[in-house]
C-alpha cells in the first residue's frame, strides 16, 4: 500500500480484549487507528460499517470484534458499500480481499487467539483485490488463481452493486406492503 490506511474497530463485550490486543498491534505499526468503542454487536458493527461504506479499501478499512465474528459480519453487511467478511485464517482474510474485496475484517475472541488474529489482519491489510500472489505455499498463487479467474473479478464489482441495489429496491417495496 502506497498510502496508510485508517482503520475503524469496534466490538461488543466478547470482543473487547481482542480488540485492544490488535489496536496496540496496529499502532505500533504507525496504522492509523479509530476506536469506535464497546457497544452491542449490533450498535458497533453499524459504526464501523458506516465509516468504511464505499470507501477505497486500500485506504479506508474496518475490523469488528464479537464472540465469533459472525453476528458484527452479519450486521455490517446490511449496509451497501460494505464487504464484511468472518475469518478465522490467513488464506480466508488474503482471498476475501483478493476475490471478494472485503473492506471489514470480522474476528472472535472466542475462536481466534491474539497472535493468529494479528497474522491474519496482516494479511488482510497487505492483500490487494484481484492479486493472489501470496494466496499459495511459498508466495506462489494458488492452484486455482488463474487468468480467467483474474479476468472474472476484474467486473464482480459491477455485478455485485448492481444485485446490491436490486436488493435495497426489493427491501424498499417489501416495507411499503
Amino acid at each position: 500500500m502506497s498510502e496508510t490506511p485508517t482503520i475503524y474497530l469496534g466490538c461488543d463485550g466478547f470482543g473487547q480484549d481482542l480488540l485492544n490486543s490488535i489496536k496496540e498491534h496496529l499502532e505500533t505499526k504507525g496504522i492509523i487507528v479509530h476506536d469506535l468503542g464497546c457497544d452491542t454487536y449490533f450498535d458497533s458493527a453499524a459504526k464501523v460499517a458506516k465509516q468504511v461504506a464505499y470507501k477505497d479499501p486500500k485506504y479506508t478499512m474496518g475490523i469488528l470484534f464479537c464472540g465469533t465474528g459472525m453476528g458484527v459480519g452479519i450486521v455490517a453487511n446490511k449496509f451497501g458499500g460494505v464487504r464484511a467478511a468472518t475469518c478465522e485464517n490467513v488464506t480466508a482474510a488474503q482471498c476475501a480481499r483478493a476475490v471478494n474485496n472485503a473492506n471489514i475484517l470480522c474476528l472472535g475472541q472466542l475462536v481466534t487467539k491474539p497472535a493468529i488474529a494479528k497474522s491474519i489482519v496482516d494479511e488482510f491489510m497487505k492483500q490487494d483485490f484481484i492479486n493472489c500472489p501470496c494466496c499459495g505455499e511459498g508466495g506462489q498463487p494458488a492452484t486455482w488463481w488463474s487468468d480467467g479467474v483474474e479476468s472474472f473479478l476484474a467486473t464482480s464489482m459491477e455485478g455485485i452493486d448492481r444485485i446490491e441495489k436490486e436488493a435495497f429496491s426489493d427491501y424498499e417495496k417489501n416495507k411499503k406492503r
